[in-house]
């Protein structure tokens, strides 16, 4: 990404360098510190992979690790992320130690040779190359960087030698490895001569029948009982299709909310109405907003009318300068407007810079003093004003390599869209100006080539309250909750006082043990774990979710294994009741002579199906029915009836008058390399899938988080 990209993001994108990595072994060894307390030992295991114990503390100093290369990253680590976070570790470590244990038996490694040529070869690493790079000639500095990393490997005790290893060089081995694995999956694949011929065969012909069906629908729901124990020799015949690996807890649960009340919304009206007077006299309408607690904070800027983006702008606009609009209601705010000032802009600009930077995003640090880099850009600016060539000074000096590609353009941009001392610069200097600008990244020498569609721009403060619920609110919420709660100690009583008062009952089944978003109420690890604790009945105690709280009934549990008839049923019974309407009407058919004669007996219709493809099994009529566009390639339907048949959607009689063929475009060659692909996908992919099939993996996170 550019420099001016995040300029016009308005942000720095932070790069993960040496420096930050030391930082990160800082953290960790005070986490470690200050985190094996309550009980729980850091070597104690929350889990075991193949026989490998996995730590607490080796766990949590991978998942507290990572959450602080997202913050350095600028992102925000919110409970949410957190556990996503957790998660994401856990199933690392599971892939990497099972596919570790393959590695040994085939003898798959990276030499000292392979892995110094993964390093400086050709394509070094995107981490390495951002730190070994030079800014001004873009080549990689290979003998800086193997100095570097030959240092850190000799400074055994060194503070960030086992960030670089566990997060870059041990990441970058593992890489190499789990590409020669799948490698060897995907080329292990084959496809013989037999199958490119069947292929081609079923392709390139089509068979004209003609059927009966027999609907299912025809066989009412109600005279078919479908029983527990048919369910379970149904979950029972397909184990892998219905096991479930983690123990499952269902809830049901009311909601007290605390919405702002109508008094709430006066009360901050009032609130705001007693500002009014004093936004409209005051000398920085910005700064009173902002001393007074607005929502909106103060955006010194000018925008065209057509990039407010706000419903009352006309309003607002026509109010005057210095003049107050408002209070008015904007999503769940009140809001106060005043319009500072206006002024006749362009609504684009097209302009070109040469940057001097002074801090180095990759790293962090300060990359050229601001002496230093003023005198650079001042010779710059002196060059190009004595005839030198902008452009190519763009692209042999500027510390923008994104726009200097390009001779420093930077193409056409709205208002706003760069940091406000390059956008003020590029909107309030005419076209053909050129000046130096000092913004966070250094310094800017800036010409306006071109600025287009001048209309009236507007610099315009907000004043905003939130109309949020009052302390008031939230207690009358929490009583009601508190109250409901006494009185519904169980199941019965919890189900007996939604319907005395009127409440509404909702539900959140199939929570897993180590889940932390429950469908419905959204993310909270720690209700989750309190549910597991609880016994089956039980009804918890008012909790605070969003606004309002939650009184939860657990109602159901699940163990791991198998899963129950009650959990099975609403994805099986349509199918078994299907199979008992089959067996109904198979054994109503007796003998076939002839289609008409049981169409005739059956009250039904015959029907003809032309070009049905075993390839593409839709039947014109009916829809997807596979095994009925292949019973029709079966020798024993063709001139004559075919034995009784159930499909998706009822029971079918068909007659294969005749299979023809169909003109194909395809070739042996390209349907082989088609299937040999397909093949080789379901290799590698299906292959990390049986190793945890046939491996030991014990998850006990759900004890410590």
């Amino acid at each position: 990404m550019s420099i001016i990209q995040q300029i016009r993001e308005k942000y720095a994108a932070v790069g993960i360098g040496f420096i930050a990595l030391s930082l990160i072994g800082f953290i960790l060894m005070d986490y470690a510190k200050n985190n094996s307390g309550g009980g729980i030992d850091p070597q104690d295991a929350i889990g075991e992979i193949n026989g490998r114990r996995i730590s607490y503390n080796e766990f949590i100093s991978r998942t507290k690790a990572i959450e602080n290369m997202q913050e350095m990253n600028g992102r925000s680590v919110d409970e949410e992320l957190r556990q996503q976070i957790s998660s994401d570790v856990w199933r690392q470590m599971v892939d990497r130690t099972l596919l570790e244990n393959e590695y040994g038996k085939l003898g798959l490694v990276v030499s000292s040779k392979e892995f110094n040529d993964l390093l400086f070869g050709a394509n070094p690493p995107d981490w390495l190359k951002q730190q070994f790079t030079d800014p001004n000639t873009g080549q990689f500095d290979v003998t800086g960087a193997k100095r570097a990393i030959s240092e850190i490997k000799k400074n055994k005790n060194g503070s960030n030698r086992e960030m670089i290893e566990q997060f870059y060089l041990d990441p970058l081995v593992e890489q190499t490895l789990r590409n020669k694995y799948f490698a060897l999956q995907r080329n292990s694949a084959y496809v013989p001569k037999f199958m490119v011929e069947k292929t081609l065969a079923e392709n390139s012909s089509a068979a004209n029948i003609r059927f009966l069906q027999i609907p299912f629908s025809d066989i009412p729901d109600s005279t078919v009982q479908v029983t527990d124990e048919m369910v379970m020799k149904y979950v029972k015949a397909r184990p892998k299709e219905f096991r479930q690996e983690e123990d499952m807890r269902s809830i049901a649960y009311v909601s007290f909310p605390f919405n702002p009340s109508a008094e709430d919304s006066a009360d901050v009206l009032k609130e705001i109405l007693s500002l009014k007077d004093g936004f409209a006299v005051a000398a920085d309408p910005g700064e009173y907003a902002t001393r007074n607690g607005s929502v909106v904070p103060f955006a010194d800027e000018y925008f065209s009318k057509e990039r407010i983006q706000i419903p009352q702008k006309d309003s607002i606009i026509s109010t005057g300068i210095g003049k107050v609009y408002g209070p008015y209601i904007d999503g769940n705010t009140y809001v106060l407007s005043r319009v500072v000032d206006v002024k006749t802009r362009p609504d684009s600009v097209k302009a070109r810079h040469i940057l001097v930077g002074t801090y180095d995003m990759q790293t962090q640090q300060v990359k050229l003093s601001d002496s230093l880099a003023k005198k650079k850009i001042d010779s710059i600016e002196a060059l190009v004003k004595s005839g030198g060539n902008f452009s190519a000074l763009a692209t042999a000096l500027s510390d923008d390599k994104g726009s200097a590609e390009k001779g420093g353009d930077l193409g056409y941009f709205a208002s706003g869209m760069m940091v406000k001392e390059f956008n003020d610069f590029c909107f309030e200097k005419s076209r053909g100006s050129m000046g130096v600008v000092k913004t966070q990244f250094g310094y800017h020498l800036i010409e306006i080539t071109d600025q287009k569609n001048f209309v009236p721009a507007y610099k315009i403060s907000y004043l905003s309250k939130s109309i949020d619920p009052s302390m008031e609110t939230v207690n009358d919420a929490l009583n009601a909750a508190n109250v409901f709660a006494g009185n519904s100690r169980n199941l019965k009583a919890f189900d007996e006082n939604i319907s005395k008062q009127g409440l509404n009952k909702l539900v959140s089944p199939d929570i897993r043990v180590n889940d932390y978003n429950i469908n419905g109420i959204g993310v909270n690890r720690a209700l989750v774990r309190d549910i597991f604790e609880a016994e089956v009945g039980s009804v918890l105690d008012p909790i605070e979710m969003k606004s309002a709280y939650l009184v939860v009934a657990v109602t159901g549990s699940e163990k791991s294994g198998l899963m129950s008839a009650v959990r099975a049923r609403p994805s099986v019974e349509f199918a078994i009741r299907n199979e008992e309407k089959a067996k109904k009407i198979l054994s109503s058919i007796g003998t076939i002579t002839t289609l008409d004669e049981l169409a005739k007996a059956k009250n039904t219709t015959v029907r003809q199906a032309d070009s049905v493809q075993f390839a593409s099994p839709m039947i014109n009529g009916v829809g997807f029915e596979p095994k009925v566009a292949g019973y029709a390639f079966h020798g024993s339907t063709v001139k004559r009836p075919g034995r009784p048949l159930s499909g998706s959607s009822g029971v079918f009689v068909i007659e294969t008058l005749g299979v023809i063929a169909t003109q194909t475009v395809s070739n042996p060659e390209d349907v082989r390399n088609t299937l040999l692909n397909s093949a080789r996908n379901v290799a590698a992919s299906g292959s990390l899938q049986a190793l945890k099939e046939s491996g030991s993996v014990t998850d006990k996170r759900s004890k410590f988080f």
